[in-house]
């Protein structure tokens, strides 16, 4: 049995951070030309009896310019994916809603708002909704709820989609380096600095390509207390590097006197 009750009253959301909880949204691709599985339906929409008077709301949205999509409706996370469709025309979007109500309901007012290089499609005012779903037929209902959201971009968008604050598409921001370095000096064990440098350089898709100074890479290097593992940092990093004619510099600073000519061969300096 898949019990979830909400019963919100936030009026004053506008100007708090947050309109909800949960995690566990997920995301997939559909009439993309991709052959890729469909997800499990919370509610099977297809049979939902007419007393529970199931509909859907279109919302439609600009994406010029816009880098990532934060979605919260109330906290929904039951059933929320992206799909790509040749049909959604470049630069715009559309946000479908699965609703269902018995006896009455309170909608509040969900819109686009830009903000920036982001755009929210959060709710805003009242919302009550008591609902039992069990094996994705709703078995008992009051007030209304979302059973369902979709989120329409076309095919080959480059725009990350949170719902929840909960990433539900690749993801497409590239990291800064001043990020890239926070994180490598805030890990505490090498191998979580690893993991830091390969989520930094899968960041960057497409024509977006990651570029380091010889300085960051050495700050990058000084982070690591073992020679292999200065040396596997550098294997990683090197290339990335824009100013390679101060590569020999760095390593005099970096690598002590034994481990030079081994980190020389490994940029191609010898």
């Amino acid at each position: 049995m898949n019990f979830k009750i909400y019963s919100l009253i936030v009026l004053i959301c506008a100007v708090l951070a947050g309109c909800g909880g949960g995690s566990g949204s997920s995301g997939g691709n559909k009439d993309n030309g991709e052959n890729t599985p469909q997800k499990t339906s919370y509610v099977n929409w297809e049979t939902v009896p007419s007393n529970f008077h199931p509909s859907t709301d279109d919302i439609s949205f600009r994406t010029d310019g816009i880098e990532k999509i934060n979605v919260d409706a109330f906290g929904f996370d039951e059933d929320v994916e992206v799909i790509y469709s040749q049909n959604i025309p470049a630069n715009e979007g559309a946000l479908r809603i699965f609703k269902v109500w018995n006896k009455q309901a309170s909608w509040g007012d969900l819109r686009p708002r830009p903000n920036g290089k982001n755009l929210d499609l959060k709710n805003y005012g009242s919302y009550q909704c008591s609902i039992s779903v069990q094996n994705g037929q709703i078995v008992a209902l009051e007030g209304g709820c979302y059973v369902k959201l979709q989120i329409f971009l076309p095919v080959g968008a480059e725009i990350e989609v949170y719902n929840i604050g909960q990433l539900i598409t690749k993801k497409y921001i590239p990291m800064k380096n001043e990020t890239f370095l926070e994180a490598i000096h805030d890990a505490t064990w090498a191998d979580d600095k690893f993991v830091v440098i390969e989520n930094y350089l899968a960041s960057y898709t497409g024509s977006k390509k990651p570029s380091l100074t010889s300085y960051e890479l050495g700050k990058v290097i000084h982070e690591f207390m073992k020679s292999e593992e200065k040396f596997k940092a550098l294997r990683r990093l090197h290339a990335v590097v824009s100013d390679r004619q101060n590569l020999g510099t760095m390593i005099e600073t970096e690598f002590n006197y034994f481990d030079r000519e081994e980190a020389r061969r490994i940029v191609g300096l010898n």
